[in-house]
């Protein structure tokens, strides 16, 4: 059975200065083989803000901005990002997105991070903060604490990466709403889900697991 588009909100923020500019979609992403429904049919709605996001990022379109898919689990977020990413780098290999120096162009630094796995040493935010575009997965996997406290360091550490990656090309998803994440991260980080036009797409409780069906 279909999901209903309309069940996904894509939150283009409540105030007119914040919302997420009308990008023309580049080329390279039109002809990109997007498989949005492979996972989850619902996920659909989805496509204008991943498209419209990687359109951006090739064409360097400021300020530089982040791409957020938050809800339950289970229902492709991870798979659409990873798609969105996929994307990017097809287009840095081809020479669509290229980055300006003083003395010409360089090719584009990305990263897709694990926080539990890859932000394990305290030098990595600072690391990862330098990255041209980097995709955060799952930041909510620090909100619960353990026995051993691994999951106050690991949140400590996603809220100092992000704080970082302000005005920076940022994707990232969680099993978390934005008000989850302001009461379980940081309150700095929900605002800045949908600061500066960054596109935040919350997808709501109906959209069920896709193997529960």
């Amino acid at each position: 059975m279909q999901t209903p588009a309309h069940l996904l909100r894509h939150d283009r923020a409540l105030a007119a200065p914040d919302a997420p500019p009308e990008i023309q979609i580049h080329p390279h992403v039109a002809e990109w083989p997007w498989r949005f429904e492979v996972y989850h049919p619902g996920l659909s709605a989805v496509l204008p803000a991943v498209q419209a996001f990687c359109s951006a990022v090739i064409r360097r379109e400021p300020p530089k901005r982040w791409l957020s898919l938050l809800g339950p689990s289970g229902v492709g977020k991870t798979h659409v990002l990873k798609q969105a990413l996929a994307c990017l780098q097809s287009a840095a290999t081809r020479g669509l997105w290229k980055i300006p120096t003083p003395t010409g162009q360089r090719s584009p630094q990305l990263a897709h991070l694990i926080p539990t796995l890859d932000l394990t040493d305290y030098r990595a935010p600072q690391d990862y903060a330098r990255y041209d575009l980097i995709y955060i997965e799952d930041i909510g996997s620090g909100a619960a604490l353990d026995h051993r406290g691994a999951g106050a360091v690991t949140r400590s550490r996603i809220a100092e990466l992000l704080q970082l990656r302000s005005q920076r090309w940022t994707l990232l998803d969680a099993n978390l709403y934005r008000r989850e994440i302001e009461r379980q991260l940081d309150g700095r980080i929900a605002s800045r889900l949908k600061r500066d036009g960054s596109w935040m797409v919350e997808v709501p409780q109906e959209v069920g697991d896709f193997w529960d069906r």
